[in-house]
């Protein structure tokens, strides 16, 4: 019952703090088509299965550059930007399987509020387009639109700082994703995520997952809060 409470509290908080972000953002729509009004619901927790290593998803290694191959092959784990507790990205946040993600929905915002780090990410669907100039952040400049059943989500503007998954494929600053949120019944959405980025791929590549709802509520939770294990993760031969 504690539990409970206290994770009810926590989502309620988190709710408060983002949902006056959103009726702003809602109330500055730009020009542009408006969003569908028979949108289907994506509101809820929902969670995709863990995905520690992405080319097993694929069914092979993603088709690297010779700059890309060079450095995956050196890559090691302990260079992951999560043991350092650094966000974790928007592709690898839907990815993280065990720590679920809920989706608050409105007409021109729609927000990913992840439990992995307590962080949370912004799509517009008001029609903008991305600005001109945008500077690089760890979850990007989303915009979104509704094509019938799904909502497609176009992101530009990402840092090299994060890794796509735990196995060590990277990805520079000239990232570009195009996600597909596609509602395909009541508790269940097929996410399909297209990854575009020349200096790390010759040609862009797409996975897709299954994401569920989940009959829980997203928790508090601190990678900085008695974090003990980065002083004994050790270098492996590859």
């Amino acid at each position: 019952m504690r539990n409970h409470f206290r994770a009810s509290t926590i989502c309620a908080i988190a709710v408060y703090l983002v949902l006056p972000f959103l009726i702003a953002c809602a109330g500055h729509a730009t020009s542009g088509s408006p969003p569908s009004a028979t949108a289907p619901d994506l509101n809820g927790v929902w969670s995709a299965p863990f995905t520690p290593d992405i080319s097993k998803t694929l069914g092979h290694q993603p088709p690297f550059t010779p700059y890309a191959a060079e450095r995956f092959n050196k890559e090691d784990e302990i260079d992951d930007p999560l043991t350092q507790c650094l966000p974790i990205g928007p592709a690898r946040g839907i990815q993280a399987g065990i720590m679920p993600f809920q989706i608050v929905q409105t007409p021109a915002v729609t927000a990913i509020l992840f439990e992995n780090q307590h962080t949370f990410r912004i799509i517009h669907t008001d029609g903008r387009s991305h600005p001109k100039d945008v500077d690089p952040t760890w979850f990007g400049d989303s915009i979104g639109k509704w094509e019938g059943d799904t909502l497609v989500v176009d992101t530009v503007g990402l840092n090299d700082r994060t890794w796509l998954d735990t196995a060590g494929h990277e990805h520079s600053d000239q990232l570009h994703l195009v996600e597909k949120f596609q509602k395909t019944g009541d508790n269940n959405i097929k996410w399909t995520v297209t990854f575009e980025d020349p200096k790390f791929y010759t040609e862009p590549w797409s996975i897709t997952l299954p994401i569920a709802r989940q009959n829980t509520e997203i928790m508090s939770y601190s990678c900085e809060e008695n974090e003990k294990d980065r002083a004994h993760l050790r270098r492996t031969k590859k």
